[in-house]
């Protein structure tokens, strides 16, 4: 995890994000400050295995171009929420790609990589339109 935690991070800096790590209490939610392209991620959240997840989803607030302060909510689903968790999933998927590991399913690569369970047809449709990478 820690590897797929810098290669975010870097991700991030790659593409003019600045970011600050905090350990705050677990209920303190990460946020994506979009107009200063900057991301603050609680490095103690309350699911650690979701952590690579919660740093793209903010990285995601940048990259779509939303407005406005965002927070993350691991149960509120907007529509810039999910497109925020979409380019999650997409930058965790082609991380996975460049280590060259194998899935059989959805499921399993979503276990993996701490994907939460919300992003289960989004996984199994991205499995299916690049199914040559995995099979």
């Amino acid at each position: 995890m820690n590897d797929l935690i810098s290669y975010l991070l870097n991700y991030a800096f790659d593409h003019g994000i600045s970011y600050s790590l905090v350990y705050e209490d677990p209920d303190y939610p990460s946020a994506a400050f979009p107009e200063k392209r900057f991301i603050v991620i609680n490095m103690n959240c309350k699911n650690p295995k979701e952590l690579p997840f919660i740093i793209g989803h903010e990285i995601g607030h940048i990259m779509n171009g939303d407005d406005g302060l965002q927070f993350y909510c691991d149960t509120v689903s907007t529509s810039v929420e999910h497109h925020a968790d979409l380019k999650s999933l997409k930058v965790i998927f082609d991380y996975a790609a460049l280590q060259y590991d194998s899935f059989n399913e959805p499921i399993q690569f979503m276990q993996q990589y701490g994907i939460p369970y919300r992003m289960l047809n989004d996984t199994a449709k991205l499995f299916r339109d690049n199914d040559d990478l995995f099979f």
